[in-house]
């Protein structure tokens, strides 16, 4: 008798916001995205879509928040299924303020302490959310596409190379790129591609 394979984990981070582009903290602010998109997102989308096509999905989920529903929606996938444990980071005092200001308060936090700063929900609380998720899809057979955030996947990452979660600035994904993650081999799971 043989066993399901878990899940291979396939991850779009939400496109370009107007916050984006200005540099501000996200986090669980419900921000919109570009209107319209840009041309350099639209051959994103167009290269994303091509590269699912065909794909058969156990599970598609998507973070709440409404640039990640959208995003969901511009590659065909509108009635994903919302997942709050898919939800970015809470970033508290910080939302809307602009990244180089939390930078110049807490130098070098972001990048090696991110449990240090002062944010909406104990970091510990973030990385048991993102861990969760793991642990829930792993019982899936077969591929399943996650929609959401960059702080929310770099922490992923950094959990899959046996990490805390406080290096994800270094593992986080642009804006549209999908990444698929490969099958764990023993306690590993490691980027396959971006593709």
């Amino acid at each position: 008798m043989t066993t399901a394979q878990p899940a291979e984990i396939w991850f779009i981070r939400h496109f370009r916001t107007p916050w984006n582009a200005e540099g501000r903290l996200q986090g669980r602010r419900d921000i919109a995205l570009d209107d319209p998109l840009s041309d350099a997102d639209q051959a994103v989308l167009a290269v994303n879509r091509a590269a699912l096509e065909g794909v058969q999905f156990r599970a598609v989920l998507t973070s709440p928040l409404q640039r990640v529903r959208q995003t969901a929606a511009l590659h065909g996938f509108a009635g994903a299924s919302p997942d709050a444990d898919l939800a970015e980071l809470d970033f508290g005092q910080w939302e809307g303020r602009l990244w180089h200001e939390l930078h110049a308060s807490h130098p070098g936090a972001w990048q090696s302490a991110p449990h240090s700063l002062p944010l909406g929900e104990p970091f510990a609380a973030f990385r048991a959310r993102v861990a969760g998720l793991h642990q829930r899809l792993l019982a899936q057979p077969g591929p399943v596409l996650l929609f959401g955030h960059g702080a929310w996947f770099g922490c992923l990452q950094s959990l899959l190379a046996g990490g805390d979660g406080s290096d994800l600035a270094g593992r986080t994904c642009g804006n549209g790129v999908l990444t698929r993650l490969a099958r764990p081999s023993g306690n590993t799971n490691t980027p396959d591609t971006h593709l």
